[in-house]
């Protein structure tokens, strides 16, 4: 009876690693199609060159030169960065002119992104609550939040949003990398 049960445990640890493996494998995929999608939608918005209102937001170090991430932090880190982007872009950006169906569209693919982090978030909460309040975390959050009081002092004037879009941009590259650590 005993032996019974601990070959099921097996089976199951076995079953439940091997699930994983692929949502991750599968989750990869995903983001970095979404990442790409990203990218193209913010390039799809007008641009003009306001060189004079560029500034240095300071992107956390750890963030931008990470180390390699286990796949669960990474996640975590993707997932607190699109949905700081997502709440970038819920600013007024009426002055832009920007076509409404193409930020639409971007909003579209940051939520389907961050839902498919949720399912891999919600497996083991306890990992990402030590993430939360991390100092990584908190410089992250800082450094979204310089951008959002940016646009805020540039009464979200159009150029304002073009310097704020380039930012973003620099943000995918990052966030691909980290998408790598889910091929691990």
């Amino acid at each position: 009876m005993t032996n019974g049960c601990i070959l099921q445990t097996l089976l199951l640890l076995c079953f439940s690693t091997t699930a994983l493996s692929i949502s991750y494998k599968a989750l990869r995929l995903y983001q970095s199609s979404g990442s790409v999608t990203c990218q193209e939608l913010l390039l799809q918005l007008n641009v003009r060159p306001c060189l004079e209102d560029r500034i240095n937001f300071k992107l956390p170090e750890k963030i931008k030169h990470q180390q390699q991430f286990k796949k669960k932090d990474a996640a975590f880190l993707i997932h607190e960065m699109l949905q700081n982007i997502f709440s970038v872009f819920t600013n007024d950006f009426s002055s832009t002119g920007w076509n409404k169906t193409i930020v639409e569209n971007l909003f579209g693919e940051l939520h389907k992104q961050m839902d498919r982090l949720e399912t891999i978030l919600k497996e083991k909460p306890e990992e990402s609550l030590a993430w939360r309040n991390s100092m990584a975390i908190l410089h992250l959050k800082s450094y979204y939040r310089r951008l959002q009081r940016y646009l805020k002092d540039k009464e979200y004037s159009s150029c304002a949003w073009m310097v704020v879009r380039a930012e973003i941009m620099r943000n995918f590259p990052i966030i691909s990398k980290l998408t790598d650590c889910f091929q691990n």
